[in-house]
């Protein structure tokens, strides 16, 4: 019997797996970033209170969103731009994150951010 070891990855294949790692890392970065601004339109709409009048609280709270769905929006596809960059059969072994489950994923819970601003803003207007 003989054992086959896999050769080792080459200079190129590990800077192509660091270059994968980092978009990744970028990516999830723009994604906090992004669904934080969108969440941040209901504080701001709790900041302000009764004080302002309702349309200038949904205003804000509709610019809080789109801002911060678009940055997600825009980090999934740079990073699918990096990924169609690097795809070829010596990055199929490092199984980068799935795009497409990232934008499932991502839809939902804007989907649920969505939801709970629109309740706290009925609730509370």
């Amino acid at each position: 019997m003989t054992s086959h070891t896999p050769a080792a990855p080459t200079t190129q294949q590990l800077a192509e797996y660091r270059t994968v790692f980092a978009a990744e890392r970028t990516l999830f970065a723009v994604l906090r970033t992004g669904l934080a601004i969108a969440g941040g339109g209901s504080l701001v709409s709790s900041l302000l209170g009764d004080a302002w009048p309702a349309w200038v609280q949904v205003t804000l709270v509709t610019i809080f969103l789109v801002v911060g769905y678009s940055m997600t929006l825009m980090g999934l596809a740079r990073y699918r731009g990096a990924l169609r960059t690097l795809q070829g059969p010596h990055i199929s072994g490092n199984r980068p994150i799935s795009p497409l489950l990232l934008t499932v994923g991502l839809v939902v819970l804007e989907i649920a951010i969505v939801v709970v601003v629109i309740l706290f803003l009925v609730e509370n207007i």
